[in-house]
């Protein structure tokens, strides 16, 4: 190998080390800046995708942490358990117009629904860790608010109709001003006082099914 060759190569060697350590840095902050990212989404709980693990939720459970609320580890079952259940029931008193009001809840709590979110998808589902949160606080307020405006259609009706939606909906109401009356949003410390704030957003969960099975019930006089 020639002198010139000789002498360029410890230059070129020096310039690929300096190159291969600041790409390393590159992937390091890259990579830091991708965990934070995680560890912030997490935290706000906006999709399925970022419910933390088991161990997480156990963890979270047992002492609140002032970056995330508590989760529940408890299991919680779904809307089936707690609609449809007028169909046992015998048939009441029907409403002549029950048809023209149901009619009027559909898309009502269609896009209700879809902006505050219900079921798992909601602020307020126990195993989300946003469930001891303003966010929760705002989805209750939004769901009493909803209850309130469905009985609003009915009042008209004779008080012996809608008895499904006029049970649930006192059910979704007192649920959302237990959660604001004992202060959920802001994560009590005690187990007990805990567990009863998810009692409250599971129901506050299910609050535009429930108010849904409501109004279909009120079609079979139920």
């Amino acid at each position: 190998m020639s002198r010139i060759g000789r002498s360029k190569q410890p230059a070129t060697l020096a310039m690929v080390m300096v190159a291969a350590a600041a790409l390393a840095g590159c992937s390091s902050a890259d990579g830091t800046a991708d965990r934070a990212a995680a560890t912030a989404s997490a935290s706000s709980g906006t999709s399925p995708s970022s419910f933390p693990t088991a161990s997480a939720s156990a963890s979270s459970s047992a002492a609140p942490s002032s970056a995330q609320s508590p989760q529940s580890t408890r299991d919680w079952p779904d809307v089936f358990t707690v609609i449809q259940k007028w169909k046992d029931q015998p048939r009441g008193v029907g409403a002549p117009d029950a048809e023209a009001i149901h009619s009027k809840s559909v898309d009502f709590l269609n896009d209700t629904e879809s902006r505050y979110g219900s079921q798992k998808g909601s602020k307020c589902w126990p195993e989300r860790p946003t469930s001891l949160t303003p966010l929760c606080a705002a989805n209750a307020a939004k769901a009493a608010e909803t209850a309130k405006t469905s009985l609003s259609w009915i009042a008209h009706e004779d008080p012996r109709s809608f008895t499904t939606l006029r049970a649930n909906a006192d059910k979704v109401t007192k649920a959302a001003g237990f959660y604001t009356s004992h202060s959920c949003a802001t994560a009590p410390a005690g187990q007990a006082e805990r567990d009863a704030c998810w009692d409250a957003g599971w129901i506050i969960a299910h609050a535009y099914p429930l108010l849904r099975d409501g109004f279909i019930a009120g079609l079979q006089a139920r």
